[in-house]
């Protein structure tokens, strides 16, 4: 028996029609394999830099010193610690006499627990990591220190009552996070030297972090004792609420990757449900000469599935080859975005793949497989395709490896269903469309050319099979129009938010009495700005006279990043043109109550609504306003935005700074030290890089989508050799009809030919029209931007996808035009 299988292995792999059933299979498990092991891998780089951002594993922030019974818990558990402090203060420079409003910090040794600081060891100089803090009497500044108090390296500055020789440039703290707003420069010293300084006094404004490190079970365990002693000034600072800005956006990318790969995986898995209708059909006598061998039930299971399992563990084999072949190239696509190393990866990319292949053999394939099991013999000796496969059997088991499939790549079940749903109109929509173009072209041919007539009357014989070949290629030029369309407006909407002259340099904290030079200061250089807005810092302190705390209990479930610090309060006349109202309506200039617009996430959190009172607190004063509309706010435009913008006259008397955005070129960069020489109460913030760094991550997932779009390619060339597999048989036998009854066999090809003409002219229209519908749908309410006509997807569909047909189809009956009649019916 073992024998039996072994020659049935080398006797199968013989046939064309195995060989694209492993090609598919492991196109399949190749484009899941590159895209789940990138993801995994970017996760597990996410989690390692979340806790970075922290520079521990956990962190107690407090606006005061923990207590004794506090520290007596942390002691009680052994976790590598370290503790740092932030406060705000003047420091001068003797030197060049002049003040500056510094963050100064505070840390202690073995800080940071977990990252490394950067730092330069000259202005603007090349970076280093280190794992070292200030010695005693020594401060690491920002460049802006250096800048701004006109001193040099290794020169003094007074912060309180202690003098810090400047001895280094600091470039990076990792439990800074990633925010270029914040407004103040830093100064790092030594925790030993706080209490000289004398700024921190009992009542100061100071933010201490108590950062620690060790095993999960050491964490929580920290966690659970010191729970229940927390105040409300004190709480955990975990992973889960780090500043990941950047992992966010590449999360975004690799979620698109996985939609541009999911659709690879549905055509590869549709080639393979038709190469394996065409194989159950080729191997009926083989498997016929079986059973009349005395081959029992078990052993013609045992017969199909054992060549079947190996063929899917090879193919399964050659995908992950692939598949980790194309990993390294998308890697190098993205090497400006992450590290050179990343973590290994985790067994779930090569589990996830592997199911994928089997899920494919089992739903797509095995359908097909089946019925070689439960056809009569006499019809397997005849060679007549058995009748008894069900149709409806066959739907289901490929509609549920497709929810499968689908779920697997979504992790959604309301996402899979409206995929599913989507696939499911598409072929109804198509198989309707078909038929009644059929229909159509056998009355209008009536009367036209031989040719013609003929061709459209050989479709209406064969309606099915044609709606079948339809459907899969415009299925497939429409996946491929999709994506192409989806990547380009999409990678447009991100260049959009970020254009060529979006600002790059924010201005902050210009007086008021200064905002009418400044404006003429850029009117004479002619820079483009935004319109100056004011800002005066507060807090939401209540929601219609209900105190925040109280708000946002426990028990409600409500809270909002935005309440654990000062917000940038503006007001306005006009509404900020990156700006839409969504409910409500704008400011009334003549309207005696105060107004506010509240933008929407803050709102949806905090379940604020038109006409709800809000009351801030400004320093000592309590500000009550309406909310009267709520606003989206596009955040990655470069634009000043803020959460409440209020109605004119509302915050009068309260002290105002104002904040505009400028573009300034290459060409006037040395503008920069001048704006800073002119208005020295104000801060300037170049932005540039950041601008840099969005750009190429857009470019950079266009590239990497291009690369996943190859799979699509294959999966798609498969398909049509599928087909022609298929209708190889049926084209065979029409023309050995066609040259028994004396038929020009040049009359035949040009039948032939317009077959594949009207199929291929078909099936690029439907995939165009398609596409166009869904795009629209897609760029108004996914993407949010206006659908713009894209000449690639149209040369796609109505020129690459009639043109692929015709010279697939003139392929397959080429070289039955020189085959005699008698080779031609023995063929059959």
């Amino acid at each position: 028996m073992f024998q039996l299988y072994v020659k049935l292995l080398i006797r199968q792999f013989r046939q064309s029609s195995i060989r694209l059933f492993c090609l598919a299979i492991a196109v399949a498990c190749a484009v899941t394999f590159s895209i789940s092991l990138l993801g995994d891998r970017l996760e597990q780089l996410f989690n390692m830099q979340a806790k970075e951002v922290l520079a521990a594993d956990l962190v107690i922030q407090s606006s005061t010193e923990l207590s004794k019974e506090q520290f007596k818990i942390i002691d009680s558990i052994s976790l590598k610690d370290a503790k740092t402090i932030v406060f705000q203060s003047m420091a001068n420079a003797d030197s060049s006499n002049q003040f500056l409003l510094s963050s100064v910090k505070a840390v202690s040794e073995d800080y940071p627990l977990l990252g490394e600081l950067q730092i330069s060891n000259e202005l603007y100089g090349e970076t280093q990591a280190i794992q070292d803090i200030p010695k005693q009497g020594e401060a690491w500044v920002e460049d802006r220190v250096l800048n701004e108090l006109n001193i040099d390296l290794n020169q003094y500055i007074n912060v309180g009552e202690k003098a810090f020789k400047v001895t280094r440039v600091l470039v990076y703290e990792p439990d800074r996070g990633n925010n270029f707003y914040s407004f103040t420069p830093r100064i790092l010293i030594n925790w030993q030297d706080l209490e000289a300084t004398q700024v921190v006094r009992p009542g100061s404004r100071v933010t201490y972090r108590y950062l620690f490190v060790g095993d999960e079970v050491e964490i929580d365990s920290l966690k659970h004792n010191l729970s229940g002693t927390l105040q409300l000034n004190q709480k955990f600072v975990t992973v889960e609420s780090a500043n990941q800005s950047l992992s966010d956006t590449l999360d975004r990318a690799y979620r698109f990757l996985n939609v541009t790969a999911l659709i690879s995986v549905i055509l590869g898995a549709i080639a393979a449900a038709l190469v394996s209708y065409k194989y159950a059909n080729d191997m009926t006598y083989q498997y016929a000469l079986l059973r009349c061998l005395g081959l029992k039930s078990q052993q013609m299971v045992a017969a199909i599935l054992i060549p079947f399992l190996f063929f899917t563990l090879l193919a399964i084999a050659i995908g992950l080859l692939i598949g980790g072949l194309v990993h390294i190239v998308i890697l190098i696509t993205l090497a400006d975005l992450i590290p050179e190393t990343l973590p290994t990866a985790s067994a779930e990319p090569y589990l996830l793949s592997s199911l994928t292949a089997l899920i494919i053999v089992i739903s797509f394939a095995w359908p097909f497989l089946n019925k070689l099991l439960h056809t009569a013999p006499k019809l397997l000796l005849n060679r007549i395709e058995s009748k008894q496969t069900s149709i409806l059997s066959t739907v289901i088991y490929i509609l549920i490896g497709l929810a499968v499939l689908i779920y697997l790549s979504t992790n959604d079940i309301v996402i899979s269903v409206y995929i599913i749903g989507i696939m499911f109109v598409f072929i109804l929509i198509t198989h309707y469309i078909t038929k009644l173009t059929i229909h159509w072209l056998v009355d209008y041919t009536q009367d036209k050319v031989t040719s013609i007539k003929l061709a459209a009357r050989s479709l209406n014989a064969n309606l099915l099979m044609v709606a079948i070949q339809v459907i899969a290629v415009a299925m497939t030029f429409f996946s491929l129009a999709l994506v192409t369309t989806i990547r380009d407006d999409l990678v447009t909407s991100w260049q959009a938010k970020v254009p060529e002259n979006a600002p790059n340099v924010f201005a902050i904290n210009l007086l008021e009495k200064e905002t009418q030079r400044f404006q003429a200061f850029l009117d004479q250089y002619k820079i483009n700005h935004s319109p100056l807005y004011p800002i005066i810092r507060g807090r939401l302190s209540a929601v219609n006279q209900i105190l925040i705390n109280e708000y946002t209990s426990a028990e409600s479930g409500l809270n909002d990043e935005s309440l654990e610090r000062d917000l940038a309060l503006t007001w306005s006349r006009d509404l900020p043109e990156n700006n839409k109202i969504l409910n409500g309506e704008w400011h009334k200039v003549d309207e005696q109550i105060n107004r506010v617009s509240v933008e929407e996430g803050i709102a949806e959190n905090l379940e604020i609504e038109i006409g709800d009172t809000l009351t801030f607190t400004v320093e000592a004063e309590k500000i009550s306003a309406v909310v009267t509309s709520i606003r989206s706010v596009e955040w990655e435009s470069f634009m000043p935005n803020f959460y409440m913008i209020f109605s004119p006259g509302t915050l009068d008397e309260l002290p105002t700074t104002y904040i505009a955005s400028l573009y300034i070129d290459k060409e006037q960069r040395t503008l920069i030290r001048d704006f800073v020489e002119a208005f020295p109460s104000a801060t300037f913030f170049d932005v540039d890089f950041l601008l840099n760094r969005i750009r190429q991550i857009a470019n950079k997932v266009s590239y990497a989508v291009e690369t996943v779009l190859y799979f699509s390619l294959l999966a798609s060339l498969l398909i049509f050799i599928s087909i022609e597999m298929i209708l190889h048989k049926y084209r065979t036998y029409s023309t050995a009809i066609f040259k028994a009854v004396g038929a020009d066999i040049n009359l035949v090809q040009k039948v032939f030919r317009t077959e594949f003409i009207l199929i291929g002219i078909m099936s690029g229209v439907i995939a165009y029209l398609l596409n166009t519908i869904v795009s629209i749908g897609v760029s108004n309410y996914v993407i949010e931007g206006n659908y713009v006509f894209n000449m690639k997807t149209a040369i796609l569909c109505l020129v690459i996808a009639p043109l692929m047909v015709v010279i697939t189809g003139y392929i397959t009956v080429h070289r039955t035009k020189q085959t005699s009649v008698s080779a031609l019916i023995a063929e059959t």
